[in-house]
């Protein structure tokens, strides 16, 4: 294959699980220098001196658009290149354009004569580089002791980030930013950095990503250097992003190879930034050729090079490189870029000037799901759109459809103005109701905190307690969260089935096994397993399941019950081997193969939605690690998720 740039140089947890299983559910040195080399039209002056070695190439190709690929305004294709009367080199450059079989790396990050082979690597070097200390959340320099290479290869790379759950995702970033031995052993052939570099840009994590990847030096890996390529590009950090090109091996073939594709359209990229649009259109035409097929890519980067609009389709996703391209092409974003952009690109929709009101707030709220932002920053963003008197007055007949996020942001401006204790009381629970509908509720009570705390509960306010209750439960303000449970059952009234739902989340947010009332518990929840209501059932369900994994001893009454009432128990359910080998990690102690797989249980969708085993088998294997805190969370949200009480 042609180079397509150059280069200047008892009846327990156990007993409980044990039902899910009766639950149906559904080439040398010249040559490989000569083989990067492209020609250009004469006349074209080369971005650096061309040496000897590199003139003895042959011609180049004689068109830029080949025939199928027409412009969509007449005459607009671009005439036949002249012919070359001497060679110049692509820029920017690439590296070399073969690789051993075994990839090489430093030992030591910027050191020569120090490499090993990744084949058999024990993991020195800048794979044990890290951004946080165990002091600040990190797992600790032996956290895969006892693990192996080959799972950690394997779940690490497929890291489902981000989720939505918060406590998951904090995870995975803390067990991303950890510096730590990697276990001996034959790896896959990618460093462990590159994997995690990978991974912290999936979750958003650009500029740790970025940080990370200077631990590598000056002479990165392949792909190290493309992830941090792509994590500069999503910062619209032109310069990072070229810089890490030299460090990428020219794409060889780019129809079938996805580093020589994104080498391919890196290098087109870089040659457009820096003014050389020619050059660019030899690396497109030059791609066709090799048959790399990304008729959105082709479309854009003909755009920014020489102004041609091909032809393309809408794009069903919006990566970081087409979002560079868009860009550089003065295109403007597809309508649903919010929807269907990586994750990675929402801080920089934030500071779009281009994006709509909405759009923004719209980004905001998925960067606050996936903790890109603060509760702070999503306030902003809710404070920023405009809204007439008229549209405020009438918020609950308002021609803003109740879904979008201007509805939301609307909500939020009006209970700042609110002044009257029933229209304040109202717009909470208008608040909490439209959040869970979203999925946005944890980024809404952390957004809508300050205005809660003002709150003093009384009895005017009353029927905001449950949803007030619910929002401190979740905010981790135990005690506040006690102020409006006790408010429900003053008077002798109690809110029934909301006060037994409360009680619930706030002994497992944080209740104690002291003094724990397990005759009282276990009668409610085994009345809860034999009612006739679906809803009552799966809360009590997830609940003994929960409470068990937490350490709570419940009588074996409860255990009959759920055996008998097995159709509550819904939910996705993991390989019964993912759950065994996080159950059997957590009990050797190895605290990353833990948080990991812990990872992998629960997925992107968050604890509410994976069977209630698999849940409470990965808040047992947390606190199996001494993660009680992060495994009460994580409870937390998988019971919540399952309650209907104070929702608004």
């Amino acid at each position: 294959m042609t180079s397509l740039r150059a280069r200047p140089g008892g009846r327990s947890l156990a007993a409980g699980f044990a039902l899910a299983a009766s639950v149906s559910l559904a080439s040398g040195p010249l040559a490989a220098q000569e083989a990067n080399v492209l020609q250009a039209p004469a006349g074209m002056a080369p971005v650096e001196a061309v040496s000897q070695e590199s003139a003895a190439y042959g011609a180049g190709p004689q068109r830029i658009v080949p025939p199928g690929y027409g412009a969509t305004l007449p005459g607009s294709a671009v005439p036949d290149a002249v012919e070359p009367q001497g060679p110049s080199q692509f820029f920017p450059a690439g590296a070399a354009a073969s690789e051993p079989s075994v990839r090489v790396l430093s030992a030591v990050p910027g050191q020569r004569n120090t490499s090993i082979e990744i084949g058999s690597l024990t993991g020195v070097g800048a794979a044990t580089s890290g951004l946080i200390s165990q002091q600040q959340g990190g797992f600790g320099t032996d956290m895969w002791q006892g693990a192996s290479r080959t799972d950690i290869d394997t779940y690490l790379a497929r890291l489902p980030v981000p989720g939505a759950s918060p406590v998951i995702n904090d995870l995975a970033r803390r067990l991303l930013l950890t510096g730590a031995q990697p276990p001996s052993g034959a790896g896959s052939g990618i460093t462990l950095l590159a994997t995690r570099i990978d991974r912290l840009i999936a979750a958003g994590h650009t500029q740790a990503a970025v940080e990370l990847a200077g631990s590598a030096g000056q002479e990165r890996p392949p792909l190290v250097a493309a992830g941090l390529a792509r994590a500069a590009l999503a910062q619209s950090n032109e310069q990072l992003a070229c810089d890490a090109l030299k460090d990428i091996p020219p794409g060889r073939d780019p129809a079938h190879d996805a580093m020589s594709a994104f080498s391919v359209k890196l290098s087109a990229y870089c040659q457009i930034a820096a003014g050389n649009p020619e050059i660019a259109s030899l690396t497109l035409d030059l791609a066709r050729e090799e048959g790399m097929d990304d008729a959105l890519f082709y479309s854009l980067a003909s755009e920014a090079a020489v102004g041609i609009v091909l032809r393309a389709p809408e794009p069903n996703g919006l990566s970081i490189m087409n979002f560079a391209f868009y860009k550089l092409a003065g295109r403007e974003l597809p309508k649903d870029a919010v929807d269907i952009a990586e994750p990675a690109l929402l801080p920089a929709f934030l500071e779009d000037a281009s994006l709509s009101a909405e759009a923004k707030v719209a980004a905001a709220e998925r960067a606050a799901t996936y903790g890109l932002i603060d509760g702070r920053d999503l306030a902003a963003a809710y404070r920023k759109p405009s809204f007439t008197p008229e549209q405020m007055a009438g918020l609950l007949t308002s021609d803003i459809p109740e879904p979008s996020p201007l509805r939301r942001a609307m909500i939020f401006q009006a209970i700042g103005n609110a002044v009257a204790a029933d229209d304040r009381m109202r717009l909470f629970r208008l608040a909490f109701a439209t959040a869970e509908s979203a999925g946005l509720y944890f980024p809404t009570v952390e957004v809508l905190y300050p205005d809660l705390e003002r709150l003093v509960p009384s009895e005017a306010l009353k029927p905001l307690a449950p949803a007030a209750a619910r929002a401190f439960i979740a905010l981790g303000e135990r005690s506040k969260a006690q102020e409006w449970l006790a408010l429900m059952g003053s008077g002798g009234q109690m809110l029934g089935r909301d006060m037994r739902e409360l009680e619930g989340l706030l002994r497992i947010s944080g209740g104690s096994t002291q003094g724990f009332d397990s005759a009282k518990v276990s009668s409610e929840i085994a009345s809860d397993l034999k009612s006739g209501v679906a809803q009552t059932r799966a809360y009590a369900a997830s609940e003994a399941m929960l409470l068990e994994a937490l350490g709570f001893q419940l009588d074996p009454s409860v255990w009959d019950a759920l055996l008998d009432a097995r159709g509550a128990l819904s939910g996705q359910v993991p390989p019964e081997a993912l759950l065994n080998q996080l159950n059997v990690a957590s009990q050797k102690g190895t605290v990353g193969e833990t948080v990991m797989l812990a990872i992998e249980v629960i997925g992107t969708k968050g604890a509410g939605a994976v069977h209630p085993r698999a849940a409470a088998q990965a808040v047992s294997s947390l606190r199996t690690i001494n993660l009680e805190s992060e495994a009460r969370r994580l409870a937390l949200e998988a019971l919540m998720a399952r309650s209907s009480a104070g929702r608004g």
